[in-house]
């Protein structure tokens, strides 16, 4: 644990037992981290249906602070938690831009795979066909799952995972090129 760790896990733990003034310190002390990592989500996506960096970073905060049974421990769990609560999220103004458009003009999206160039879907729905994949794929094994939402959806780089998930980064290469292979076969159905 290094010594930035210390403070953090002890706020975490005071929020988890309802101190609001703890919780508002894990935010600020993370806020640079998220803006980064969502902002990076948004560039690669080309933008998200009118969300910004800010609004994906407070929206993610606000599902946090409202998820009262939530129980995070520690920094590594707060990015999983974090990474997996940008996907909802930008899945969500994807449903709802694909809802307001009705067929309109689509935007393509740009995955930082290689599975963009390998299938042809567009836009918003290019994000919930991924999504629907990704869902699958949890089904059959969640850790693949959960690497593909910390690099697609969260933005984190290999090596940002490895020390996440507490793994190395060899093996997260080989989780996500299986994962990969598996969303690109899903793609293609």
């Amino acid at each position: 644990m290094n010594a930035g760790e210390a403070p953090l896990t002890q706020w975490l733990a005071l929020a988890a037992q309802g101190e609001r003034g703890a919780i508002d310190r894990v935010f600020t002390a993370l806020y640079p981290d998220l803006r980064r990592i969502a902002h990076a989500r948004l560039r690669v996506q080309g933008g998200v249906a009118h969300l910004d960096t800010t609004a994906l970073v407070h929206e993610s905060f606000l599902r946090l602070v409202d998820s009262a049974s939530l129980a995070i421990t520690d920094r590594k769990h707060f990015f999983t938690y974090a990474a997996k609560t940008m996907r909802n999220i930008i899945i969500d103004f994807a449903r709802e831009h694909l809802a307001e458009r009705r067929g309109g003009g689509v935007q393509p999206l740009q995955l930082d795979t290689q599975i963009a160039g390998e299938v042809a879907i567009d836009g918003d729905l290019t994000l919930m066909a991924v999504n629907d994949a990704l869902l699958a794929l949890e089904a059959l094994d969640p850790t693949l799952s959960q690497v593909v939402e910390m690099r697609y959806f969260a933005g984190y780089t290999e090596p940002e995972v490895a020390e996440l998930l507490g793994i190395s980064e060899r093996t997260v290469r080989r989780q996500w090129d299986k994962a990969r292979m598996f969303l690109l076969a899903s793609l293609r159905q």
